[in-house]
């Protein structure tokens, strides 16, 4: 048939044609260049410069800003995954056992742009397992809120506790490395940020440290630290969703009205950058030692040990 095209020829018009090419429509005004290109490294020749050119030739523009190159995923033996080989895996039994948002984690943290991945079923229970701590922080603070009859108050920065102001410079620092690594496509980074973040300072640290002023502390202090506790949740959930979408949606409408994907993202607030939030660290090292040499010795955690500063 003389009529007939190459499949990728109409593919080309996809970044305009879309939108409502050759008429000057708003879609075309708003959305035109797009802004990123994800594909795999497999169709640039076929895809992707046939896109350039055929929109460079249609409407005198390059058709996105940015192409961002991914590799395939390939089996735990590194082969590629075939229906010859039948070494695929059977993702709707991976969805039932570990939810999408452990698969989704796993494929978009898992490599780096242009390298392929190695399926793993070790790391998609991995990421399960991640999730599910996530998951159990959020009920925690969920019922620390109740037990406080907190009410969305604000933090107030005259009230905050030495760390307080540690967890709340600490964020700020991540929202920042994850800004800078989300921008060049680091997902890897990016996760690896939040995930030493969420899993060591916020987990293993402070929520504990929050037991000594949610006990004793005054009221106005409980309600503080309840605050704080919102404010840390909220802009773990903001800066994980582009990675988990479902869990986070289900998390974060559990303690607002409203959708996490209209909410405003996370930003650094100058207000909480404490010059020597940082030597807070010190009680962790101190902390630290005293379980070494625990271990090293013997000694129940329960027993109460004299400390000694020489």
């Amino acid at each position: 048939d003389e009529d007939a095209l190459d499949t990728w020829f109409s593919s080309a018009l996809w970044p305009f044609s879309t939108l409502g090419w050759p008429n000057e429509t708003a879609d075309m005004e708003r959305y035109f260049p797009n802004d990123t290109l994800v594909t795999g490294y497999d169709i640039i020749f076929f895809w992707v410069a046939r896109m350039v050119f055929q929109s460079k030739y249609l409407t005198g523009r390059r058709p996105f800003k940015n192409v961002l190159i991914h590799g395939i995923i390939r089996d735990e033996l590194g082969r590629k995954i075939s229906k010859s080989l039948g070494n695929g895996p059977d993702i709707l039994k991976m969805f039932d056992q570990y939810g999408v948002d452990s698969v989704r984690y796993f494929l978009t943290t898992s490599g780096s742009a242009g390298q392929d991945i190695r399926y793993s079923d070790e790391k998609i229970a991995a990421s399960w397992n991640y999730i599910n701590k996530i998951w159990n922080i959020s009920r925690y603070i969920g019922l620390t809120f109740d037990t406080h009859k907190y009410d969305n108050q604000e933090i107030n920065v005259k009230t905050l506790t030495t760390c307080d102001k540690w967890i709340l410079n600490k964020l700020n620092s991540i929202i920042k490395d994850v800004d800078r690594n989300y921008e060049k496509f680091e997902f890897g980074e990016v996760a690896k940020s939040i995930y030493n973040f969420v899993w060591d300072d916020f987990a293993s640290w402070y929520l504990e440290m929050t037991k000594v002023a949610l006990s004793v502390g005054t009221e106005d202090e409980k309600i503080n630290t309840c605050a704080v506790l919102n404010y840390v949740l909220k802009a773990v959930l903001k800066l994980l969703h582009p990675f988990m979408p479902f869990v986070t949606e289900d998390i974060y409408q559990s303690f607002n009205d409203q959708s996490i994907m209209i909410s405003d993202w996370p930003t650094v607030k100058e207000e909480y950058n404490f010059e020597d939030a940082n030597k807070f660290t010190i009680i962790f090292d101190i902390i630290t030692s005293i379980r070494n040499i625990r271990n090293q010795k013997n000694v129940a955690m329960s027993k109460k040990t004299n400390i000694l500063n020489k």
